[in-house]
């Protein structure tokens, strides 16, 4: 009999000694850990758990854990705890508990007893994936908000983004669907076009162009950007490509450039054509005989100055042709 009472404390002093082997194993990893047995009942609770949901085991052991966190009945761990149990199925998960706010990803094992939930502190990732959606939801917004065509493209010509402008454009032009979209709905001169562009952004070169396009309503001039799209090695992986209509900005500046060009034409005109009719008429009224009006030079004097006054007449309606029609020939 003392044998075996000596046997069944060895036994037990074992099986305690193991058991807090396991529950140091237990609260040692960073993971969150707590169990439940059939009843609901929280029958362990690591430290990683009582510092994520902040409350401490001795407050929770021996609780049920729907009756001591009530808001865990929503979302989907009701209903997945209940599958583990009911099922003896493993089950993986995230959710937020949202009295703390805190997102977990969470795996349940089922046990003899019940069901082991491990579980890690996301709520920081959520956090940096949720900035990372809205920055894209901004930009998305941005982009999307022109009417100027934005796309890049990869070194295999395919297309990586694009905005609803480019995709519009492109439906105008080929009746593709967004993304459809491949080099055999170009012609060949027009891909070797564009792909002499891509080709010098592939380079490493940063550039843009001005291009005209022939439509119903007239002649359309477009800037296109084109920028390298570069890994964090620097390596050139793509090309970000921006085109803005430029037309009404483009026929302006010709117009300013004609204009000028017809000024320098009207200077250059004043400086040289129209001095040299002027000194002669100056000259000749400087020898015209005023004492004796009958003077018979007066009379040759006249048919110069005439001739010279034809001259002026002739330069002023150059100069007059200059400014009411600026594409006239010099």
């Amino acid at each position: 009999m003392a044998v075996d009472i000596d046997q069944k404390v060895a036994t037990e002093k074992k099986l305690a000694e193991k058991n807090a082997e396991i529950a140091g194993m237990l609260d040692s990893i960073a993971d969150g850990f707590y169990a439940l047995n059939h009843k609901w009942e929280i029958t362990y609770f690591n430290k990683t758990a009582e510092q994520v949901l902040c409350c401490k085991r001795e407050d929770v052991i021996g609780k049920n854990i729907w009756d001591y966190f009530p808001r865990s009945r929503e979302g989907k761990f009701y209903e997945e705890y209940h599958r583990a149990m009911r099922e003896k199925v493993v089950v993986q998960f995230e959710e937020c508990y949202w009295p703390l706010e805190v997102w977990g990803s969470i795996r349940v094992y089922p046990s003899a007893d019940g069901i082991s939930v491990y579980f890690v502190d996301i709520t920081e990732q959520k956090k940096v994936q949720e900035k990372i959606y809205n920055n894209e939801q901004n930009l998305s917004a941005i982009i999307n908000n022109t009417n100027d065509a934005i796309w890049s493209i990869d070194r295999d010509f395919r297309y990586i983004s694009a905005n609803t402008a480019f995709w519009e454009r492109l439906r105008a032009k080929f009746g593709t669907q967004e993304g459809a979209l491949t080099r055999g709905d170009f012609d060949k001169d027009r891909f070797q076009e564009w792909a002499v562009y891509y080709q010098r952004a592939f380079a490493g070169e940063t550039f843009k162009i001005v291009r005209s396009t022939e439509t119903p309503e007239g002649k359309v001039y477009e800037e296109v950007s084109f920028n390298p799209i570069r890994n964090k090695n620097q390596e050139v992986i793509g090309v970000s490509c921006f085109a803005r209509d430029i037309t009404a900005a483009y026929l302006h500046i010709q117009q300013i450039e004609t204009q000028n060009e017809q000024l320098r034409k009207i200077a250059w005109t004043q400086s040289h054509e129209l001095r040299l009719p002027v000194a002669n008429i100056l000259g000749l009224s400087e020898l015209v005989d005023q004492e004796n009006c009958g003077n018979p030079a007066n009379r040759e004097l006249l048919k110069l100055m005439i001739k010279s006054v034809t001259q002026l007449d002739q330069v002023i309606r150059k100069i007059t042709g200059y400014t009411s029609n600026p594409t006239s020939p010099s």
